[in-house]
């Protein structure tokens, strides 16, 4: 009988105590993996709560798992990319510490590469829900309907899912990857920024031949009280990576086809930093200010004005014409609106 291949699942934990007794109920799931030849990758990104103490409890229990506590260096890209070094696994699996998977996710996995050995990736059904078990949407790579429906399997290349991330997700991909694709492109980014992994996880799904799906669930939920939800000033960093994706989105060519909805979201998300520069400009030192005051700039040079202006009509347009044509228009009319 063929031995069963190492698998790695690497999870970050920060004060993951605190946010909600994550590190059991992550465990949980994760140990009772009926695909058993794993090892968890556990990075305690300097957690100021119970965490470490809470991961060496079952570390004692369980040699599959391995911890490692680094210094929190402010972003998560960091400890993914700390995991991603030291996972050994011949496949890998990135799972958040406050999601679900099935007790078979892991194996319904691996049996799909079995029967498909040309896909670099599987990726379960993606459920997403918020805490009181309302379900916002459910993927089998792209948007599903309703769970109800018989499972059919899919498979695209990953160039062409890397089109449908342009502007937005209309996928969603939480995998299983061969070890070669996932270490293809390191999560310690060029920059620090609070999105940096939606840079990286883009770069290393072009890098799969093919992805395709398998009838297990991860359950990805939404937190009202994450860190994705509160007021920062790193959401300014949104605006920085629009700038970096539009670029790289242009030289893969992959830009044009879908460049009305990523323009109209970026300035979406220009707006947003103008209003959070604002809200923390008090705090903020002068350099920091001017500092900031120039990422929000080149943001807007970036910007395709003739494209987002093209999406609104009426009053709107007059508006939102306005507020393009200047850029000190722009930051001196959301100083008060705000």
């Amino acid at each position: 009988m063929q031995e069963q291949p190492l698998i790695s699942i690497i999870t970050t934990y920060y004060n993951s105590v605190q946010l909600g007794d994550f590190v059991k109920s992550s465990m949980k799931c994760l140990q009772n993996q009926t695909y058993q030849n794993i090892e968890l990758i556990c990075v305690n990104d300097g957690s100021t709560d119970s965490t470490l103490e809470d991961l060496e409890y079952f570390a004692k229990q369980d040699s599959r798992i391995k911890i490692y506590t680094k210094e929190n260096q402010k972003y998560a890209q960091y400890s993914k990319a700390y995991g991603q070094e030291k996972a050994l696994g011949e496949f890998i699996f990135l799972f958040d510490h406050d999601d679900l998977i099935d007790f078979d996710t892991i194996e319904k996995c691996y049996q799909t590469f079995l029967a498909h050995p040309e896909l670099d990736i599987v990726t379960p059904i993606v459920i997403t829900k918020f805490t009181d078990g309302n379900i916002k949407n459910i993927h089998n790579i792209y948007s599903e309907n309703t769970l109800n429906k018989e499972f059919e399997y899919k498979q695209f290349s990953g160039k062409q899912l890397i089109k449908d991330t342009v502007g937005k997700y209309d996928i969603h991909i939480r995998g299983l990857y061969k070890s070669f694709v996932f270490k293809s492109h390191s999560f310690n980014f060029t920059e620090p920024l609070l999105n940096a992994d939606e840079i990286v996880e883009r770069l290393i799904l072009e890098e799969a031949t093919l992805v395709g799906s398998c009838d297990a669930v991860y359950t990805h939920y939404i937190h009202p009280d994450s860190s994705a939800k509160l007021l920062s000033l790193k959401k300014i960093d949104i605006t920085r990576t629009d700038y970096l994706l539009r670029r790289i989105f242009k030289e893969k060519g992959i830009y044009e086809p879908r460049k009305s909805i990523f323009e109209f979201v970026a300035y979406k998300n220009l707006v947003n930093a103008i209003k959070i520069f604002h809200h923390f400009a008090k705090k903020m030192s002068s350099e920091e200010k001017s500092a900031q005051k120039k990422r929000l700039l080149e943001s807007y040079i970036e910007l395709d004005k003739e494209t987002v202006k093209s999406q609104f009509s009426g009053i709107s347009k007059l508006y939102n014409s306005l507020l393009l044509s200047n850029f000190s228009l722009m930051l001196w009319f959301y100083k008060f609106k705000n």
